[in-house]
């Protein structure tokens, strides 16, 4: 666009400007929003076996466990009062019973 003045320069490039930074925002939005739906839905797993993928034994090797009562069911069908004291047992029996889900298990 050609400008007679200065001041008309000044103010078209300002208002070019403003444009840019809205559409650079509303970009930057669109691509947040896009990233927390992809990290929402995950990989698709859903159910014991995505239970199973957070199993993290090695956090707990050559440490003690608490003694909080926060319940995980194995894939053996057993009750484990922690994660991590099913962690402990696979390690000491050279097992490898992973987290089928949170809480007991059903009777």
């Amino acid at each position: 666009m050609m400008c007679d003045t200065n001041t008309c320069c000044q103010q078209t490039l300002v208002h070019t400007h403003t444009e840019d930074i809205m559409k650079l925002t509303v970009l930057l939005c669109s691509v947040l929003l896009l990233s927390v739906s992809v990290l929402s839905q995950g990989d698709g797993t859903v159910g014991p076996q995505a239970e199973t993928e957070k199993l993290g034994c090695a956090k707990y090797e050559g440490g003690l466990c608490t003694k909080e009562f926060d319940p995980v069911c194995g894939s053996d069908g057993r009750s484990y009062s922690t994660e991590c004291v099913l962690c402990q047992l696979n390690s000491l029996q050279k097992t490898n019973v992973k987290v089928a889900s949170k809480g007991e298990c059903p009777p």
